[in-house]
């Protein structure tokens, strides 16, 4: 299934959409979040519209080169900001930590077993459960 063609204008909307993003987050503007905006091919791409391509990278570096009044102030976080944002970060590192413990465990079960399937198919006597089964 082909998808539609995409007008100049609608390339042009979703420009100005990353450019007002990245203006308000304050991070650049790139040519991949407005290719991810519009889900077209980085190659297609710059062959169907190099004319608006050169028109949003003069506007990213104007607006990157563009000082923020927020920039001169450069404020510390509040407090609660802070602490919000590590209580996240540890709530993702116990979720991570539980995921690999039980990632290890399952390993470890998988281990036992086919350890000891190889001993039987080789005919090995576990000498440990041999003493604990006589008196």
């Amino acid at each position: 299934m082909t998808r539609p063609t995409l007008t100049d204008d609608e390339v042009q909307l979703a420009m100005n959409l990353v450019l007002r993003q990245a203006r308000e987050t304050g991070r650049r503007a790139t040519i991949t979040a407005v290719e991810r905006r519009l889900d077209v091919k980085h190659a297609t791409f710059y062959r169907n519209f190099p004319h608006l391509i050169t028109w949003f990278q003069e506007q990213a570096d104007a607006q990157c080169n563009t000082p923020r009044p927020e920039q001169d102030t450069k404020r510390p976080k509040p407090q609660e900001d802070v602490i919000a944002d590590l209580r996240r970060e540890n709530t993702q590192l116990r979720r991570t930590l539980a995921i690999y413990a039980e990632a290890l465990r399952q390993l470890t079960l998988d281990h036992e077993e086919v350890r000891s399937q190889v001993q039987q198919s080789a005919h090995v006597t576990d000498l440990a459960a041999r003493r604990s089964r006589q008196p």
